[in-house]
Formats: structure tokens, C-alpha cells, sequence
């Protein structure tokens, strides 16, 4: 026993500590009500001092303690384990009664025994677990021996990764590959503009490292030292929507732009970077200004000089990266080393191609209902979730079997109503208020009250929201290297059990 309620509501319940218990912020105690015979969940948002005497008690002694310092005199404090104390302010969870968990509509006895939880409480959240493995529950600093995970049918209603610069996104979205990995039944685009996925970073491992990657991870690249599969696009691919996804265009440019596709069709970009500008002023009868042609011409150029676009129709690698997602694989694109407007220019190309392919699919409901979810990882979201295929998704995505993970330090700079379209957040810690203010307007669980949990996150600790949980999960995610040398282990018992059985007995 750690402590015993003292008061407050329905919405906040206090208790006082015992003076040589340390309790953590984020904590999930138990306070065990034998009268009800139900034991109620209670997470530690803040923790205050406490004394008993009169109310300057403690101000009168501190300045005895300091006038004895001066001496370097010790001061004898009576009682101290009576007298001094610490409130722990929770946030009620819920309970469990008679192996159901209720929301917190009720108040635990007076006085009710508070303790620390063990994994036989969480028996009641293994239904709310799902089958992508992220990591093991956490109760403040403390690692409880239960699995969480997020169900892989929650892919198409989006995910959003949230944390400040080493707080450990990557590792969280190499640990999320590597389960689906393993599962072999998700379809997951990575596009990996950092170069770090697929390698590793110093003394890390990546993804090639993974003991199923051979069958399970395709990696697509334009840097032949790889060795893999040749990242290419065709120029007919492109659209001019997909252009203003990357670039900024001013109305006029806007018009040509459609005013070339309505010309040219799926050619318009080539046509538009082998012929002069005097060509193209002459077709369009001068209605387009040559100053505008010039400055889409250059743009133009630009891409076409790119190693990963082709001017043949018939050379381009995404229906086979659409394919191989659709067989459940990990697909990795990498395009470090590019420029920036090319890995933008990449993933808007592919997620529009996903997004029509399975809307072309959803028409044939035998066919839809054999592929599986497509999610689509983009890093630094705030640059694109804006508008455009992106923001097409995150509205209408979840239809076609289609979603997004998010990936961003600065979650404010999304739009709140695009932001509500995702239903599952992994928080990990964040140093902006604001940045905090909008996932609490957001998120799909009161986080409210949970401001200072998300202020002393360490590296690789992180809240989990999503429709259907009890509360906000907290977990400790798995680190990389240590959860696939688990999934190597447990392949290796397996293969063991199966050599161990006589086939023959049979």
C-alpha cells in the first residue's frame, strides 16, 4: 500500500503518500475498493507537498533548519514519517468490476487503499491491444509486462507521430514496419528522404537488418549502390495537380498549366520541356503570355533533369510498388540525396496513384476485399497536409483502404480539421505548448489534464489515443535492435518446435 484517498470528485481524486514511497507523474495506481469489489485505475497528474501542524508550521521550521546550518547543527525533526507527507492529484481512469471495465462514473470508498498495479489488473486490456506491436505498457518510468499494440484495421482511419527531435519518431516507425513485417498482411509505403530506414544510423540497425526482410521489405532507390530496385517515374505519371502539390504557382501559371493538359493530355510535360517557348505561344495562339511559358518552362527542365524521372511512358516503377503493397509487404522508397521538391514530388505521385488504384478497385468489392489496408508514411507532414492528395486522403481515405502517418514535430502548423480526421495518436514528448494544446483539442481520449505526462516524456516513451481504448495507453516502445533480435528468437523456437515434431507419428 502506497497511500489512502483523501477527497476531491469524480473528475480528480487525491490521496495522500506514504513518506517513503516515491510516485511518479504518469503513474497508473490502483485503488483497491473492497467495499464495491472493484479496483479503480487512477494516473498521477501532479504531486504536492504535504504537512500537518499549524499552516506557517513548515515556513518556522525551514528557518530553524537554516539557522542551525549556519552552525552546522543538525535539526532533529520528530515524526517526520507522521508529520510530512506528499498529495498525489490523479485523473480516475476507470474501474474493473467483475471483469468489465467502466468509464469513471463513480468514486472509489473513503479512504480506499491505493497500491501500485501488477500485469494480472491489466488482464481487462488485452482486448484493446492490437496486433501491430509497438511496445509494453508503462507506468511512469516503470515497464509492465503487458504488450501494446494498435489494431492494423485502424491503418485507414490515419495515424499521427508527434514528438520533438530526438524523442524517437524513427525508431517508433521502424518498430511499426518491423510488427508489420512480421505480420506480412499490411501494406506499408515509407519514404525515406534521411536515408535512415533502410541501413540504420550509427551503431543502429535498419530495416535490412530485420530476420524476415528478404520476403517482407522491398526497397525501391535511384542510388544504384543499393543494389535493389531502380526508383523511376515516368514524366506522363506527373499531373499538373501533382505540380501544385510541390511548387507555387500564381493563377496565370495555374491556367496554362491546365490549359497544356487540356491540350496535350498525358504528354503535356513533355511537350512542355522539348518545345520553345515561341512553339508553345504559337499553339496557344498568344493567349498565354511567353514571360509565363519561360518561367514554366524552366520548372519544367528542372524536373525532367531529375535521375528518377523518365521521359518513356512505359518506364516507371509504381504499379510494381502498388503491387507489392498489395501483397502485404514494406515497401520503401528511398530518396535521400535528392532534392527536396523530388522526394515531395515522389510521394504525392505514388499516394495519388494508391488512392486511384484502390478507388478503381472499390468498384469490384471481391477484388477490394482480397487487398489489404495501404498506409503512407510522410515525414515532416506539416509541409504538405495542407491541401491537395494529401488532404484528399486524410478527408476520404479510409473508403478505399488508405491512410496516413503523419510524422511531425510541429503538429499546430496542421490544419485542426484535417488534424481530426486522424484517429490514432502516438505522442511522444513535446517541448511547444501549442504544439500540445492542439493534439488536446484533437486527440480522441481526454488528454487534458495529462500536460505535464507529456512534458517529462523521456526518449522513446509515448501516449497512445485511439477510438475504442479505455483511456490514453502509455507505453514504453520497444527499441529497434532489441525487438527484432525477439522476433529472430521466437522464428527459432518455432523452427525448433517444428523440427521436433515426428511427421512419420502421423
Amino acid at each position: 500500500m502506497i497511500g489512502r484517498i483523501v477527497g476531491k470528485s469524480v473528475g480528480e481524486i487525491a490521496f495522500r503518500q506514504n513518506y517513503k514511497e516515491d510516485v511518479k507523474i504518469g503513474e497508473i495506481l490502483i485503488a483497491d475498493d473492497k467495499e464495491k469489489n472493484a479496483i479503480f485505475f487512477l494516473r498521477v497528474i501532479d504531486i504536492q507537498y504535504g504537512q500537518e501542524g499549524a499552516d506557517k508550521w513548515g515556513i518556522k521550521t525551514a528557518g530553524d533548519m537554516l539557522l542551525l546550518d549556519e552552525r552546522n547543527e543538525e535539526y532533529d525533526l520528530r515524526e517526520k514519517e507522521r508529520r510530512l507527507f506528499k498529495i498525489c492529484i490523479c485523473k480516475p481512469l476507470g474501474y474493473v468490476q467483475n471483469g468489465k471495465f467502466y468509464k469513471p462514473k463513480t468514486l472509489p470508498s473513503h479512504f480506499c487503499a491505493v497500491r501500485r498495479a501488477t500485469g494480472q489488473d491489466y488482464k481487462f486490456l488485452e482486448k484493446y491491444m492490437g496486433d501491430i506491436e509497438i511496445g509494453k505498457l508503462r507506468s511512469g518510468e516503470k515497464e509492465i509486462d503487458v504488450k501494446v499494440g494498435i489494431k492494423g484495421e485502424l491503418i485507414p482511419y490515419h495515424i499521427g507521430i508527434f514528438a520533438t527531435t530526438g524523442m524517437g519518431k524513427s525508431n517508433l516507425m521502424r518498430v511499426f514496419a518491423a510488427s508489420a513485417m512480421k505480420l506480412g498482411k499490411y501494406g506499408i509505403l515509407i519514404v525515406d528522404p534521411h536515408g535512415e530506414y533502410y541501413e540504420g544510423s550509427v551503431g543502429n540497425k535498419g530495416l535490412k537488418h530485420h530476420p524476415m526482410a528478404k520476403d517482407r521489405l522491398i526497397v525501391y532507390s535511384p542510388h544504384a549502390e543499393y543494389g535493389i530496385n531502380k526508383l523511376v517515374i515516368s514524366a506522363y505519371e506527373i499531373s499538373v495537380s501533382d505540380l501544385e502539390d510541390v511548387f507555387t504557382f500564381s493563377e496565370a501559371q495555374k491556367e496554362a498549366l491546365y490549359a497544356l493538359q487540356s491540350k496535350f493530355g498525358r504528354r503535356w510535360l513533355v511537350e512542355l520541356h522539348e518545345r520553345s517557348v515561341a512553339e508553345l505561344s504559337e499553339i496557344f495562339e498568344r493567349r498565354i503570355q511567353d514571360i509565363t511559358f519561360s518561367v514554366l518552362k524552366r520548372r519544367a527542365d528542372r524536373i525532367m533533369k531529375s535521375e528518377v524521372i523518365h521521359i518513356d511512358e512505359s518506364v516507371s516503377t509504381t504499379e510494381q510498388i502498388i503491387k507489392d503493397l498489395h501483397s502485404g509487404k514494406v515497401v520503401l522508397v528511398d530518396t535521400s540525396g535528392l532534392y527536396e521538391y523530388e522526394e515531395l514530388l515522389i510521394s504525392v505521385v505514388l499516394a495519388r496513384k494508391i488512392l486511384n488504384k484502390n478507388k478503381n478497385l472499390f468498384r469490384n468489392k471481391d477484388e477490394f476485399k482480397k487487398i489489404p489496408p495501404v498506409l503512407i508514411t510522410v515525414e515532416e507532414a506539416q509541409r504538405v497536409l495542407h491541401n491537395g492528395i494529401f488532404a484528399q486522403i486524410a478527408r476520404e481515405g479510409r473508403k478505399f483502404k488508405v491512410g496516413l502517418c503523419a510524422i511531425t514535430q510541429q503538429p499546430k502548423l496542421i490544419k485542426e480539421e484535417l488534424l481530426s480526421q486522424f484517429n490514432t495518436f502516438f505522442i511522444l514528448g513535446l517541448a511547444d505548448e501549442g504544439d500540445r494544446n492542439i493534439l488536446k483539442s484533437s486527440a480522441k481520449q481526454d488528454i487534458s489534464k495529462l500536460e505535464k505526462e507529456i512534458q517529462t516524456l523521456e526518449v522513446g516513451e509515448a501516449l497512445i489515443t485511439y477510438p475504442g481504448a479505455p483511456f490514453a495507453i502509455p507505453v514504453k516502445i520497444h527499441w529497434y535492435d532489441d525487438y527484432i533480435k525477439s522476433i529472430e528468437n521466437e522464428n527459432k523456437k518455432n523452427e525448433m518446435l517444428n523440427e521436433s515434431i515426428d511427421e512419420g507419428f502421423y
